[in-house]
């Protein structure tokens, strides 16, 4: 399965697929909420689909905004820890 952080201005959405099949989303503005709502939203896609974070297999943020923005950089650093906790 894979997880896509999609961040597009304020607007933030995460798409969850497994092989090539759209499974789920959830969308939220950002605001600067980053910090406090990814790992909650994150969290809330997999329990609604019944999926453990070890059946995550891919992750990948999308960006419309710099990579020297903090909501891309917030984004990426709770994505390689997710990977470090598998």
């Amino acid at each position: 399965m894979r997880l896509i952080v999609n961040i597009l201005d304020n607007k933030v959405k995460l798409d969850l697929f497994d092989r090539n099949k759209d499974i789920d989303s959830l969308n939220w503005e950002d605001n600067n909420s980053m910090s406090r709502l990814l790992l909650e939203k994150i969290d809330k896609l997999l329990r609604r689909n019944g999926i453990a974070l070890d059946k995550i297999s891919d992750y990948k943020i999308i960006s419309k905004v710099p990579k020297k923005y903090t909501s891309y950089r917030i984004a990426e650093i709770t994505l390689k820890s997710l990977i470090m906790v598998k």
